[in-house]
C-alpha cells in the first residue's frame, strides 16, 4: 500500500485522477486566459476616448528593450469600433462564464468521484485484511480501526484535489506569469518575486495557526479533565478543606497553559504581520512596477490600464492557488503519518495473506485428516501444542480427552483449521488445511468452541450467521426446532417467544389464535382447579399481583409518556389524582413505604441481595430517602416551592410501585381499593385524544398489542402467595399451547426477538429488545453450537470440554449429538476419562496432556470413500 495519501488517491483511481487534472488543466487555463485578455480589452475600450478602432483578442508578445508595436504578434484578433468592442466583450465574458461553470462542475464531480473510490479503498483494504488475518494477527489489527477512522476523517480534500489542486498552481503561476510579460516584461520578475513572498507568509501563517490549534485542544482537553478529577476530589476538599490547595493547583495549571497560549498567539500575529504588509505592498509594487518610466521611455512603453487589470487578475488567481495548495500541503502532512501506520500493519499481514491470495484447492467430499509434528499456539484460549501426529480417516466420530488447559480446546481448533500450524503441517485428503478457501473450509468443516460473538439483529439471524441462502431455506421451524432442543437453546428461545408482543395488524391470525389460547388457558386452569393461581384482570376489580401504578393504568405503556419512571410526574395523571381525592393519600402511601424500607433494611449494605430484591427503590436513592423520612415525620407541611413538589414526587413514585400482596406493608384496605379502581375509570373516561395511543387498555375480548404473549395468554397475574405457582401455570400454558398448535409460534417469536447493544424493552408490533448481557455464556455457546448445525458440515468439531455441566445432561447430549451425525464427521472434546465412560465407543480415543497428543484409543476406522 501507498504510504504517501496523495499516491494512494492516485491509484485508487487514476484515470479520473487524469481526466479531471487534463479537463481542469487542458480546458481550464485556455478558458482563464480568454477571460484575462477580454477584461484587457473591455477595460482599454472604457479607458479610451479615441473612436479609432481597437483589436480585439490581439496577443502580443512584448520582448525586453523593444516597443510595443514592435512585439511579434502571436494573434491578431479582430479590429472592432469602440461601439461594438463593449458588447462583444461582455458577450464573449459571459459565454466564457457559463463554461467555466460548467467546467467546474465536471471538475468537482470526478474529483468527488476519485474521493469516494479512495475511501472506499480504504475501507475495502482494511476489511480484507481483518477479514483475511489469521487468529494470531490480533495484535497487528488491534490499532487499525482507530488508524482508519482518523484517516477517512481527514483524507477529504487530499483525496479529491490532491493531483488537480498542485496541478492548477503550477499552471496559474505560469499564466500569471505570462499575463506579466503580455503587460510589460519588467513586471515578471516582480509578479514571480510576489508569488513567493505570498507563499512563503501563507506557510508561515498556516503552520503557526496549526500549532495554536493543537495548543487550544490540547489546552480545553486538560481542562475539561482537571474539573472532572476536581468533582471527583470534592469529598476529600470538603473533608480535609483543601479547597485553597486545589485553586492554588488549578490555577497553576491554567497559569501555565495560558501562557503556551499567548506565546502561540504571538507568534501566530508576528505570522499574521507579512500578510498584512503585502496587503500593502503588492498592488503598490505592481502599480509602481507598471507606471514606472525610464529615461529613454516612450509613451509606447506604458502598461495600459486594461493589461496592468488583466495582469493583476492573474496574479490574484495564482496567489488564491498557491494559498489553497500549501493548505493541502498542510493536509497531507497530518494525513500521512497515519497512512503509514496503516501501510505497516497492511505489510506486517501481507506475507500471511500471501499464501490465501493463491488458487484454492478443490474441497474434497471425504480423507485422511492427518498432522504430522504439528505445533500450534491457540491465542482464544492460550493453549499451545507439540509433535502433534495423527491420522484420522472421515467421517469417523472421535472422542479428544483433557482437561481444560492441556491443549485440547488447541487441538479442537486445529483439527478445525481454525489455527494454522506454527510447525509441521496439517493435511486434509493429503491437500495441506491452509490451501483451502478459508470460507468452504469453515462451511464443510464447523468449530463449536466458544462463545458466540453476537450480531445486531434477529435472534434468528444470529443463529443464521454464516449460513448459505440454500441452508437457510431448507432449515425450516422444525428443523429449527429440533437444532434449539439438540443443543439446549430451545428453553431460552421459547422464553423469549412468551416475552415478545404480537401486533394484531401485522399478523391477524396469531392474534386471534392467541385470544382463543386466552380461553383454553383460562378452561384448563378451572378444569385443573387452579383458577386460584391466576388472578385475572376486570376493569371492575383491584388486581391484587399487580402494583398500585398498573392498577390505576389497567393496560400497558405505549411509548415512555406513561412509563413507570415516568408515571409519577405525568400532569394528567396527576391531574386525576388530585379530581379523585388521591394525592395526599398517596403520598401518604410513599412516606410510609419509604419508612419502612429504610427500617427493615438499615443493617443491610446497599448491595445485599435482599435489599437489591425487594427494596422499592435503588441503593443510590437510599440516602435520599433516609433524609426525607427523618426530617418528614408525616405527609403534612411539606417544603414549599420545588423542592417539596419533588417531595411529593418521588414519593408518589414509590406508591405507584407498591404491591400489597408483595410487600405487605398493610397500606391498602379495601376502600383505598375502590377509590382506586374508580380512578382507574376517570383516568380512562377523560383521557384527552392526544394521549389516546399512549396506552391500551385491558380487553378481555381482544389481544393487547403492547403486552407480551404470556400476558395474553393469561390474561392476569400470576399469585404470588403461593409456593410452585409460576412453574405450575408456564407448565400448563405450554401444554395448552402444544394443543392448540401455537408453539412453533411461540418459537418463531421468540427467534424473532432483536439484539441490541441496549436494556430490553417493547414497543407496540415490535418485538423485545434482547441487550448482549442478557445473554448469558452457556446461551453464546448454544447459539456458536447452533450456527455450526445449519450449516451441514461434513466435519463437526466440538471445541467445548463440557466440563461445567453435569455427567448425565452431557451423556444424553453427546448420545443425541452423534444420533444426528451418524455418517458424518464428529470431533468432541470430552473432560475427563469417566464422561468417556459413560459414552458410547468412539472410533477412535485421543488423550491430550500437558500441550501434546500421548495417547491413541480405539476399534479400528473405516476407510475412507473413494
Amino acid at each position: 500500500m501507498q504510504r504517501d495519501p496523495i499516491l494512494f488517491a492516485w491509484a485508487s483511481s487514476p484515470r479520473r485522477h487524469a481526466a479531471a487534472l487534463g479537463l481542469a488543466v487542458g480546458l481550464g487555463s485556455p478558458l482563464a486566459l480568454f477571460v484575462l485578455v477580454c477584461l484587457r480589452d473591455l477595460i482599454a475600450v472604457l479607458t479610451r476616448s479615441s473612436p479609432d478602432a481597437l483589436p480585439f483578442l490581439r496577443i502580443a508578445l512584448p520582448l525586453p528593450g523593444h516597443h510595443l508595436n514592435e512585439a511579434p504578434v502571436l494573434f491578431a484578433g479582430w479590429s472592432l469600433p469602440p461601439s461594438e468592442l463593449p458588447l462583444m466583450a461582455l458577450s464573449a465574458l459571459s459565454v466564457a462564464a457559463g463554461a467555466l461553470a460548467a467546467l467546474g462542475g465536471v471538475v468537482a464531480l470526478l474529483c468527488f468521484s476519485v474521493q469516494a473510490r479512495a475511501t472506499a479503498r480504504l475501507r475495502t483494504r482494511a476489511r480484507e485484511a481483518i477479514l483475511a488475518s489469521p487468529p494470531g494477527a490480533r495484535e497487528d489489527l488491534r490499532a487499525l480501526p482507530a488508524l482508519v477512522g482518523r484517516a477517512l476523517a481527514r483524507m477529504g480534500m487530499v483525496s479529491a484535489v490532491g493531483i488537480v489542486l498542485p496541478g492548477l498552481t503550477i499552471t496559474a503561476v505560469l499564466l500569471a506569469l505570462v499575463m506579466a510579460e503580455l503587460a510589460a516584461p519588467r513586471l515578471v520578475p516582480v509578479v514571480a518575486l510576489l508569488l513567493v513572498a505570498t507563499g512563503l507568509a501563507r506557510a508561515l501563517l498556516l503552520g503557526r495557526a496549526a500549532a495554536r490549534g493543537r495548543l487550544r485542544r490540547d489546552d480545553t482537553a486538560a481542562t475539561e479533565a482537571g474539573l472532572r478529577d476536581l468533582i471527583r476530589r470534592m469529598p476529600a476538599v470538603r473533608a480535609h478543606g483543601a479547597a485553597a490547595f486545589e485553586r492554588r493547583r488549578l490555577g497553576l495549571r491554567a497559569r501555565a497553559a495560558r501562557s503556551a497560549l499567548v506565546r502561540a498567539e504571538a507568534r501566530l500575529a508576528y505570522a499574521r504581520a507579512p500578510a498584512l504588509a503585502l496587503v500593502v505592498i503588492l498592488p503598490a509594487l505592481l502599480i509602481a512596477t507598471a507606471l514606472w518610466q525610464g529615461e529613454a521611455a516612450t509613451e509606447a512603453d506604458n502598461v495600459l490600464p486594461g493589461a496592468l487589470a488583466a495582469a493583476a487578475g492573474a496574479f490574484g488567481l495564482a496567489a488564491l492557488l498557491v494559498s489553497a495548495c500549501l493548505r493541502l500541503l498542510s493536509e497531507r502532512r497530518a494525513v500521512a503519518p497515519l497512512f503509514r501506520d496503516i501501510a505497516a500493519i497492511f505489510e506486517a499481514l501481507e506475507p500471511r495473506q500471501a499464501g490465501a491470495a493463491r488458487d484454492f484447492s478443490p474441497f474434497p467430499p471425504a480423507g485422511v485428516l492427518a498432522a504430522k509434528g504439528v505445533g500450534a499456539y491457540d491465542p482464544a484460549s492460550g493453549e499451545r501444542l507439540t509433535g502433534v501426529d495423527l491420522t484420522l480417516p472421515m467421517p469417523a466420530h472421535i472422542a479428544l480427552v483433557g482437561p481444560r488447559g492441556s491443549g485440547v480446546r488447541a487441538l479442537a481448533a486445529l483439527l478445525a483449521g481454525q489455527i494454522e500450524p506454527t510447525a509441521g503441517a496439517l493435511t486434509y485428503g493429503g491437500t495441506p488445511l491452509r490451501t483451502f478457501d478459508p470460507a468452504e473450509r469453515a462451511r464443510r468443516i464447523a468449530l463449536a468452541g466458544a462463545e458466540a460473538i453476537l450480531i445486531e439483529g434477529t435472534l434468528r439471524q444470529n443463529l443464521l450467521y454464516g449460513a448459505r441462502s440454500g441452508d437457510r431455506e431448507a432449515s425450516g421451524i422444525a428443523e429449527r426446532i429440533a437444532i434449539l432442543k439438540l443443543t439446549g437453546l430451545d428453553a431460552f428461545v421459547y422464553e423469549r417467544g412468551l416475552e415478545a408482543s404480537v401486533d394484531p395488524e401485522d399478523d391477524p391470525a396469531t392474534a386471534d389464535a392467541v385470544v382463543a389460547a386466552r380461553r383454553a388457558v383460562r378452561e384448563a386452569l378451572a378444569a385443573q382447579g387452579m383458577e386460584r393461581l391466576v388472578e385475572p384482570f376486570d376493569p371492575a376489580r383491584y388486581n391484587h399481583q399487580a402494583d398500585l401504578g398498573e392498577n390505576l393504568l389497567f393496560g400497558e405503556a405505549v411509548g415512555p409518556a406513561f412509563s413507570p419512571a415516568r408515571l409519577a410526574a405525568h400532569p394528567y395523571l396527576r391531574a386525576v389524582l388530585e379530581a379523585e381525592d388521591l394525592t395526599r393519600t398517596l403520598v401518604e402511601v410513599g412516606l410510609q413505604v419509604a419508612r419502612s424500607t429504610v427500617e427493615i433494611f438499615s443493617d443491610l449494605p446497599d448491595g445485599h441481595p435482599l435489599f437489591e430484591t425487594f427494596s422499592l427503590f435503588p441503593a443510590d436513592e437510599r440516602g435520599y430517602f433516609e433524609d426525607l423520612v427523618a426530617r418528614q415525620p408525616e405527609a403534612r407541611a411539606f417544603r414549599r416551592g420545588p423542592a417539596g413538589q419533588r417531595d411529593r414526587e418521588r414519593l408518589i413514585g414509590l406508591a405507584l410501585r407498591y404491591n400489597e400482596t408483595r410487600h405487605r406493608f398493610g397500606l391498602i384496605d379495601a376502600a383505598l381499593e375502590e377509590r382506586l379502581v374508580a380512578a382507574r375509570h376517570s383516568f380512562a373516561a377523560l383521557l384527552p385524544p392526544r394521549y389516546r395511543e399512549k396506552v391500551e387498555f385491558y380487553d378481555p375480548a381482544r389481544l393487547t398489542a403492547a403486552a407480551s404473549l404470556e400476558e395474553n395468554l393469561l390474561f392476569g397475574r400470576i399469585t404470588q402467595g403461593e409456593a410452585g405457582a409460576e412453574a405450575r401455570v408456564r407448565a400448563l400454558v405450554r401444554r395448552v399451547l402444544a394443543e392448540q398448535g401455537l408453539e412453533p409460534t411461540v418459537y418463531r417469536l421468540g427467534l424473532a426477538t432483536r439484539i441490541a447493544a441496549g436494556t430490553a424493552g417493547t414497543a407496540p408490533g415490535q418485538r423485545a429488545l434482547l441487550g448482549e448481557g442478557a445473554i448469558g455464556p452457556r446461551e453464546r455457546v448454544a447459539i456458536e453450537f447452533v450456527r455450526c448445525l445449519v450449516r451441514r458440515p461434513d466435519i463437526l468439531v466440538v471445541g467445548s470440554t463440557l466440563d461445567e455441566r453435569k455427567p448425565d445432561e452431557v451423556t444424553a447430549r453427546v448420545s443425541r449429538l452423534r444420533a444426528v451425525r451418524a455418517g458424518a464427521g464428529l470431533i468432541v472434546c470430552l473432560p475427563d476419562e469417566a464422561t468417556l465412560r459413560r459414552q458410547a465407543p468412539f472410533d477412535a480415543v485421543i488423550r491430550v496432556e500437558r500441550n501434546t497428543v500421548t495417547g491413541i484409543d480405539g476399534v479400528r476406522l473405516p476407510e475412507p470413500a473413494h
